[in-house]
Parts: C-alpha cells; structure tokens; sequence
C-alpha cells in the first residue's frame, strides 16, 4: 500500500507537493488525467517511491479504487470537485483533505460532517496558504491570549504583472463573487473587492494595498471562535490583473450560462486563458500576515505573525505555490504519524496542533516572524527557516 495518493498531481500546486511528498520519503502514487505530464513528473524526480496513474476523477469507481491503495488523499484539484472527492475517500476509507473551497463550497463540506464520521474519515478542508496556514496561526494567536477579539489575515506581495498563479477559475470568482466579513459579532457579505486600506507588511514587502474577496476562512473561523467579534480578509491584487477581469465582466465573458449544451462564455475564456495566456511576471516576495488582538493579564494585547517566502530556485516556483504546497504536505505526513486525530470534517483551526505543524514548517525554505505587543511593551522573536528570502 502506498501512504498518499495526490489527485491532480501535476497542476500547479499538485505537483510541488508530490516533489516534497517524494523528498521525504513518502509513498505517492500521483494520480491526473494527462498521463503525459505524469510521466515528465516522473523523469523528473527519478524517484522510486513515485507511482503515477492517469484518472479521471468523475469516474468514481477507478478513482475508489485507486484511492484504496493510500492511506491519505491530498484533493489537489479544482475546488468544484471537493465534494466529490470526500464522497469518494469516505467509501475508500482514507482520509482526505484539500486547498479550500472558497468559502461557499467550503460551507457545503461542514454539512459533511456526520457522514464523514460515519464512514470513520477525517476530512480537513482548506489546507494550503491560506486557507491553511492562516487558520491554523488564527488558533495559535487565540490560545497565546485570555480573550481574543479580532483577527485580521492579509496577503501581500512584491510580485507585478498580471498573473494568475493557481487555478484561473479561483482567481476569477475571488474578483467577482461578495465578500464576507464578521464585525460586531455578525457575518455580513460585502461587495468584491471593496473595503480597501493600505497594509503595512514587513519591510521586505512594504505597505501595499489589499481588497476583501472571498475566502474560506470566513466560513470557520466564526464557527471555531465565535467570542471573536471582527474577523476579516484582505488580498493584494496587481491593479492591471484587476483590470483585466473587470474587462471581460464587462463584455460578458465571465457568463456562466450554459446554452444547448455548449460551454458557457466564462467555460470557454477559462479554457482560452489555459492555452494561450503568457505571464510575465516579475516574481517577487510574498507574505502571509495573521493578527490577533484581545487582552492578557488585563492589558489590552495582540499577536502577529508574518510569514514570508520568496522564489524557489531549487524547483523553479513561485512563492505562492510553494507557501500552498508545503502545509499540504506536511499535513499528509502528520496524517500518516497519527499526529492529527478526529473524524468527521474539522477545518485546520480545529484539529491541527499549531505549534507541532510550525515545527514542520519551520524545515521548509520559509521565514516566519511572531511579535507579540502589550501596550507599549513588544516582544518579537524571528524564527529563521533557511534563510532563503530572494
């Protein structure tokens, strides 16, 4: 039997955590639909502990079956299909988790729950970057105080140039769709992209401007601590990027529509953008940023943790889909160690051990940064990962 079988194996992020799956030494069977690429994948990694299959997942027989040889799933696919996927790792018996299912769809995999336990599963949505990271950092800012009132997550970047570095249909409903936030102790929607402000990140970053969009985050966080009065999101966008999808919003092409059984506009641009975008960009230094604030002792404090990560020369990627892969894979490792207990559908804030997976972490070519403040005393420890910032 092999330990973890990664579905999408060789997308974007699917195929960064099967390189670390495989670095570590981990059984992995990489399963996609171009069996081409598997192979390329494959040669790549010379690696022995690596067993590719092409699968079409909406085959939920041979997906079953091939998902019986592991003894975890990392759903690395469209976040369209992560129902499904649960649906299929409950009959296989092996527990599964994915990248986040963007709030809406996310909401729909905590209705799971029971059948998940019933099939004796754990099934943890939303384990990358953030959703991921920044949920399990949103616990550990809430356990160091007494009482937690706010958490603020923010994404910021030094990358310029239209890009989209994950799945353009994420991107695409990230800008379009309503946000969510909690303030006052309430879940309000808010428009796309609105509630802007200027965020101060680390000096590697500067100050930048970040827009709420659509997160999962939102959908558990409020669940897992409902003391905590203000949650929000925000996400830097490179203007030109935002331009370029309020364009094709304009002229229709993000309609979904479908019409005698034909792609819809918004099918058919995605499947363009596939073929024939060429990004660009200058890639830079991305940071993840999870405050806490609340009161310890009587005083009124916080806690802030930044993660940075640049360009990753070793396998040629992007910060963001290395900062995405690596707590993926990690988790699949807690899973085989038994490190993770639980059944049923926990998000990351509720069943992960903060400081055991920034342990993890913290073998990974990242840096992560925690300042605790009390009024006008700041205590900052800087936990060094490497040294690889670019």
């Amino acid at each position: 039997m092999k330990e973890v079988i990664v579905l999408g194996a060789t997308g974007t992020i699917g195929n960064v955590i099967v390189r670390d799956l495989v670095e570590s030494g981990v059984e992995v069977i990489g399963a996609d639909m171009d069996l081409g690429k598997l192979h390329q994948l494959k040669n790549e990694l010379n690696a022995k502990n690596l067993e590719v299959h092409s699968l079409d997942i909406r085959n939920y027989e041979n997906t079953v079956n091939l998902m019986k040889q592991a003894k975890v799933c990392v759903n690395a696919t469209n976040y369209m299909f992560n129902i499904d996927v649960m649906k299929m790792a409950a009959a296989a018996k092996v527990d599964v988790l994915d990248l986040g299912g963007l709030y809406t769809l996310t909401k729909e995999q905590l209705k799971l729950d029971e059948f998940m336990k019933e099939a004796g599963v754990l099934s943890i949505p939303g384990m990358g970057s953030d959703p991921g990271i920044s949920n399990v950092l949103s616990r550990y800012g809430v356990e160091l105080l007494d009482i937690a009132e706010e958490i603020h997550i923010r994404y910021g970047s030094t990358t310029t140039g239209v890009t989209f570095p994950f799945a353009i249909d994420t991107i695409i409903d990230e800008a379009t769709k309503n946000a969510m936030v909690v303030k006052k102790g309430h879940l309000y929607e808010i428009p796309p992209l609105s509630d802007e402000e200027d965020t101060i990140f680390n000096e590697k970053i500067g100050a930048q401007r970040t827009y709420s969009i659509l997160h999962s985050e939102l959908a558990t966080l409020p669940i897992s601590f409902p003391q905590v009065k203000e949650i929000t999101y925000k996400d830097t966008w490179d203007p030109s990027t935002i331009e370029k999808i309020k364009v094709f919003e304009q002229f229709g092409m993000l309609n979904d529509t479908r019409s005698n059984n034909s792609l819809s506009p918004r099918q058919k641009l995605v499947s363009l953008l596939k073929e024939t975008i060429s990004e660009n960009p200058q890639w830079g230094t991305d940071e993840l940023m999870v405050e806490i604030k609340g009161s310890k002792a009587g005083k009124k404090a916080s806690v802030k943790f930044e993660l940075l990560c640049g360009w990753q020369e070793k396998w040629n990627i992007n910060a963001l889909a290395y900062v995405t892969s690596m707590p993926a894979s990690i988790v699949a490792q807690m899973l085989l160690n038994n490190e993770i207990e639980g059944k049923g559908v926990k998000p990351p804030e509720q069943c992960i051990d903060p400081v055991k997976f920034v342990s993890y972490l913290a073998q990974k070519n990242i840096t992560l940064i925690s300042t605790y403040s009390e009024k006008e005393q700041i205590k900052q420890e800087q936990i060094k990962i490497k040294n690889t910032i670019k």
